[in-house]
């Protein structure tokens, strides 16, 4: 029997040790993949390689494929662009890999850029085709000299640069899908607009506009004769014939990124199930190379990570058909730069505001109607100002296009609106506090506050999403402000409301900016809060305290008065909280309001000022508890004295100690000077607030905590497994060898 038990014993360590390899390897990647690089079979998720972007030209580019090895194919090169947004003469920095490039963009440099890479492409490809592409919001959110003329100087110029396809980005929403088609297709206005835009010479644009996977409610069909996808056939002078196919992919988040109105009649599809679908259509056909132009967002980190929603779109992707032949995705939306190859696709994103462009080369079998093995090199390239790269010519056609622009729209722009109280612009979201204020985004909606005040409705605070505030407010050297300048900040005219919201409401919608790793958040006013950690991954802070502007603690019960643009009110950027909130009253556009606020704080001689960001407090768990046990304390002690009010001699023994409370600046709202109550972080060290309300007089260790969420919440440790395969697999592992050593230690008794 004791034999027996031994046996079982070994039986049974040895079966869970089976059970946890067998679950372990159903977790497991693999990809099986055939001679042309396309993976076929098996359990799949494929891999992401991040690809190396480190020269600043195709011409200095050592790594595409040798066309010598490809002379019985058709060479094709693949130009994008993604999230122009109207940016005629955006210019700014352009992270690419481990370098950043100064001064990039504007749209007569991207055309100079995009026609050396062509150029250069031809030279060592004399046959070969060029296609350019560009993946969603080439309109929206545009500065003055596109948004004024309905974003038709903008599709005027990318005509002149020759974009041949596209696809919808949620920015083609922003005045609805019928205004934004009219515009591709050259249509005359169907309201008034402003003089400059009514005069704008109104012509179609040529652009292919395709979408799969937007559809009508009311019937199932694409909306507007749209194409889900476009094959394009290609003829080279030595008679060769191939054909590529490209498929257009909107992002399922459409229905937080734009007002109700523009996306009610529509369905979005999901992203990976479309190309799934039309990818399968268009092999049926015989094309076999495939682009998808996809407005969903990915980024490539200065590690080297590739990573975001259009790397789990390709992955869902080879879970649907591991057979497809999807080569290349040309992604957008996130604004940032990419270059990674997800199993065999190629995927890219070029920043964004034409900072940077992709340049994909491959080589097409015309047997196969599919890219050669290993031909398909992608990259991403910045585009270089005239001082970094003087060989590349400026188009003159376009900059001829965006000169013209500027002439009809100048009386409108340059018109002086304000002052500023000092020279220099006030900074918005790109130079984020690390507690996500910015000063543009806090006077837009102190503007807002000021605004439902003027209009005469009651509002107690105001929030808007840091999204719609698009620049910098910028302050020319003798402190003067123009309309274009605060156009630029909030150029979209959404329509301000006034809602009512409880105090619990309120606090879920501040608690919504800590979830999806504060990819959206909000900019505040009439209120500040305090916020700390908690422990969980999904959303790891969690707001504690909400005061008003008067200090006075929010009731979680009572109803407020809160200011928000009609897109937050729609659920926007996922913003739940404010979905459904009763209308108190229309305040009027955003737009309007900011530049009103201006004005007339100008007039009251108040010059626009940057206010102080304290809005957003973070204390760590350690701070908050001392600070409840100080505010604690002087309850305890505000209330002994209160007993001892009238006794003048045990006052005079120390029992009319105050109550100790945090020290911060409260924020300053029009026509009122900061407040300042004061904080004690630890008991040994106190914090205090100087002649500019900022609060000093924290340790090293403090400030870093003060200012800098918690740091084990952004650097996690990398997990290998989970807890119950590991527990398995030891329970598995000590039942083997218990019954090993008892089989052991009983033949050594027999001998």
């Amino acid at each position: 029997m004791k034999n027996n038990g031994s046996k079982y014993c070994l039986l049974l360590g040895t079966a869970l040790l089976g059970v946890y390899i067998q679950a372990s390897s159903a977790h497991a990647d693999t990809v099986n993949v055939t001679d042309n690089g396309k993976t076929v079979s098996g359990n799949v998720t494929p891999m992401v390689q991040t690809n190396k972007d480190e020269a600043s030209t195709p011409q200095t580019t050592t790594d595409w494929s040798d066309p010598a090895k490809y002379q019985n194919d058709i060479p094709v090169q693949i130009l994008g662009i993604n999230d122009l947004h109207g940016g005629l003469e955006t210019t700014g920095s352009a992270t690419i890999g481990d370098k950043t490039y100064s001064n990039a963009g504007t749209v007569a440099r991207l055309a100079g850029n995009l026609d050396a890479a062509q150029a250069s492409f031809k030279a060592a490809n004399p046959s070969g085709t060029t296609i350019r592409v560009e993946a969603g919001d080439m309109v929206g959110a545009s500065p003055a000299n596109s948004a004024l003329l309905q974003d038709e100087s903008t599709m005027h110029a990318l005509d002149a640069m020759h974009f041949e396809v596209g696809t919808l980005g949620n920015h083609e929403f922003d005045e609805g899908l019928p205004e934004y088609m009219r515009i591709v297709n050259g249509g005359e206005p169907t309201k008034q607009y402003n003089e400059a835009e009514m005069a704008y010479p109104h012509v179609k644009t040529g652009i292919n506009i395709i979408t799969a996977n937007v559809v009508n409610k009311s019937d199932g069909q694409i909306p507007f004769g749209m194409q889900p996808y476009l094959i394009k056939e290609i003829h080279t002078s030595d008679g060769k014939v191939a054909r590529i196919g490209f498929i257009g992919i909107e992002t399922t988040s459409l229905p937080i990124l734009t007002l109700y109105d523009n996306y009610k009649d529509y369905d979005v599809l999901d992203e990976a199930t479309t190309i799934a679908k039309y990818d399968r259509i268009l092999r049926k056909k015989g094309v076999n190379a495939i682009v998808v132009l996809a407005h969903t967002g990915v980024a490539t980190d200065k590690d080297g990570n590739t990573q975001g929603n259009a790397v789990n779109i390709i992955k869902d992707l080879y879970k649907i058909d591991p057979d497809n032949s999807v080569d290349l995705y040309v992604a957008g939306h996130s604004h940032q730069y990419a270059n990674a190859t997800v199993g065999s696709v190629k995927l890219v994103q070029a920043i964004y505001t034409g900072k940077a462009y992709d340049d994909i080369i491959g080589y097409i079998d015309p047997t196969t109607n599919d890219f050669a093995p290993n031909s398909l090199v992608s990259h991403v390239f910045p585009v270089l100002s005239e001082k970094d790269a003087p060989n590349i010519k400026t188009d003159t056609n376009v900059t001829a296009i965006v000169e013209d622009a500027n002439n009809r729209v100048a009386p409108i722009i340059n018109k002086k609106i304000g002052e500023a109280a000092t020279t220099g612009d006030i900074l918005g979201r790109l130079h984020n506090t690390p507690t996500r204020e910015n000063a543009a985004g806090e006077l837009v909606v102190d503007g807002q506050l000021y605004a439902a005040h003027k209009v005469g409705l009651p509002a107690d605070f105001a929030m808007t999403n840091t999204g719609g505030v698009r620049a910098d407010l910028h302050v020319n050297d003798d402190r003067s402000i123009s309309w274009g300048s605060a156009q630029a900040v909030q150029p979209f005219g959404n329509i301000l409301r006034v809602v009512a919201m409880t105090g619990a409401q309120i606090v879920d919608a501040l608690n919504q900016q800590y979830d999806e790793d504060q990819a959206y958040y909000l900019q505040v006013a009439g209120l500040y809060y305090t916020y700390t950690d908690q422990d969980d991954p999904n959303q790891p802070y969690k707001v504690v305290k909400v005061y008003d502007q008067h200090n006075q603690p929010l009731d979680m019960k009572k109803t407020y008065n809160v200011v928000i643009n009609d897109f937050l009110a729609g659920g926007g950027d996922g913003f739940s909280a404010f979905k459904g909130t009763k209308v108190i009253g229309i305040v009027g556009q955003d737009t309007d309001a900011f530049i009103n606020y201006i004005t007339d704080m100008t007039n009251a001689g108040k010059p626009i000022a940057a206010p102080v960001m304290n809005r957003k407090i973070y204390l760590t768990a350690e701070q908050l508890a001392n600070y409840d046990a100080q505010t604690q304390t002087g309850k305890e002690q505000s209330s002994q004295n209160t007993l001892d009010s009238q006794d003048n001699e045990k006052q005079s023994n120390g029992h009319s100690a105050q109550p100790t409370t945090p020290t911060v600046a409260l924020p300053t709202t029009a026509g009122q000077p900061a407040q300042v109550i004061s904080l004690n972080t630890h008991s040994e060290h106190q914090a205090t607030v100087s002649a500019n309300n900022q609060l000093v007089d924290l340790t090293p260790a403090q400030t870093n905590a003060q200012s800098q969420p918690n740091a084990a919440h952004q650097a996690l440790l990398p997990q290998t497994g989970n807890d119950e395969d590991i527990a398995l697999l030891l329970l598995g592992s000590s039942l083997m060898t218990a019954a090993g050593l008892t089989i052991i230690d009983r033949k050594r008794k027999r001998a």
